[in-house]
């Protein structure tokens, strides 16, 4: 038992996300970047980046996508959680990917009789949400709920925050690895200590059946200032190509920056042959990867619009914000264009402690070739009035709709 279920009773790592999370705005630090004005309509073209050699960026409207909301939201099971990543399975059906997670009942707009895990998944069918159909899994230990995949070295905690990507062979789900940091019994007690890679080789197969391999990925660099550079976001494939996204917390500068490495489909588990991107070229050692761009959350998708030609990262700006922020480019690498607004969560007006994170787009649930869905998670960092309140903590939706491009 952690130092935090000692002190909040069926909390698990449920409290530590938020405490994660605040944390790691912390690190990544408040300086203003410039914005466009807030609001659900795309930028203007005062707006755009004075910088040619960007990609051109396109315009867009913004709405709550209630018909997604409706379908995460469950009062018996499965009644909520955070990360929510989402990936295509080669026999069409969604994969989703959750944190912390609540099993238990949701009755009179409060959590009841439940218990928190720190991950779980779903499996979705059909793109159409008035029809579509999600079963969620998770384990069990000692006849009661418990994380779908625990550590095979009995070390702390999963979060399954990190993506995934199906390959013609297997399923590599990438995971961080959390655990306590001894002696410390405050909320922030806890360090992430490596990412490990889930290989499950019958993703097809019921999950409840799955055969999983767990495999440490050697790209992860933490030190005892607080500083991290981190490889394993499987986001965006091309071809035979797999873009790996990185992160880099510079804790003196207080930001968090964007980083990518690639490797070969074929060669996932070969990290020899990873390679990073490093001031305009290709090489071997993660330690060198350039910086993107900044002011990154923890959590982020990079997606293709293949109408537009254009790549479009999305996330909450520093990690904890009530603004979500895109990006374009005309490569997976960059130069990628200013951010800009595309919505403000409301959420973080309700109650003082309540924070919006976790914005990331899913393009496998686009039903349109002008389409993005976008989703996000508001918490608080009281755990019991995050408990309280059922409105919170699972994911909400957005459909952003380009209109054109802005050259």
């Amino acid at each position: 038992m952690t130092s935090r279920q000692k002190n909040w009773p069926m909390v698990g790592f449920g409290f530590a996300v938020a405490c994660y999370v605040l944390l790691s705005a912390f690190l990544s630090g408040c300086e203003s970047v410039p914005q466009p004005a807030p609001g659900t309509q795309g930028p203007s073209a005062a707006n755009r980046s004075n910088d040619s050699l960007r990609a051109a960026v396109p315009s867009f409207i913004v709405e709550v996508a209630e018909d997604y909301n409706r379908l995460f939201y469950r009062e018996d099971g499965w009644t909520g959680s955070d990360i929510a990543f989402s990936l295509s399975l080669l026999d069409g059906r969604i994969l989703w990917l959750f944190g912390d997670t609540w099993i238990g009942k949701i009755r009179e707009g409060r959590h009841t009789d439940s218990n928190m895990v720190s991950n779980t998944i779903g499996i979705q069918q059909g793109l159409d949400p008035a029809t579509a159909h999600v079963e969620f899994f998770h384990g069990y230990k000692d006849a009661k709920p418990a994380a779908f995949i625990q550590p095979a070295d009995g070390i702390g905690v999963f979060w399954l925050s990190h993506g995934g990507i199906h390959t013609d062979s297997s399923l590599y789900l990438f995971m961080s690895q959390i655990t306590d940091v001894p002696g410390d019994t405050s909320v922030w007690g806890f360090r992430a200590i490596g990412i490990v890679i889930a290989k499950v080789t019958n993703p097809l197969d019921d999950p409840n059946r799955w055969r999983v391999e767990q495999i440490n990925v050697p790209w992860a660099q933490f030190d005892p200032a607080g500083n991290e550079k981190v490889f394993g976001m499987p986001l965006l494939r091309e071809g035979n190509v797999v873009y790996l996204y990185g992160l880099e917390i510079d804790k003196a500068a207080g930001d968090r920056y964007l980083l990518v490495g690639r490797a070969n489909v074929a060669s996932l588990e070969d990290f020899s042959t990873w390679e990073f991107y490093t001031n305009g070229r290709w090489q071997p050692d993660f330690r060198k990867a350039s910086r993107l761009c900044n002011h990154m959350g923890a959590e982020l998708s990079v997606s293709y619009l293949p109408r537009f030609k254009r790549y479009v990262l999305v996330y909450t700006e520093n990690g904890l914000s009530e603004k979500i922020l895109m990006r374009f480019a005309s490569s997976p690498v960059g130069p990628w264009s200013a951010p800009t607004t595309i919505y403000r969560t409301p959420e973080m007006g309700w109650d003082k402690t309540y924070f919006c994170y976790a914005a990331k787009a899913h393009p496998e649930l686009s039903r349109q070739d002008d389409e993005l869905i976008v989703s996000y998670v508001c918490n608080s960092n009281d755990f019991w009035k995050m408990a309280a309140d059922a409105r919170i903590y699972f994911p909400k939706f957005l459909r952003v709709r380009f209109t054109g491009i802005h050259p």
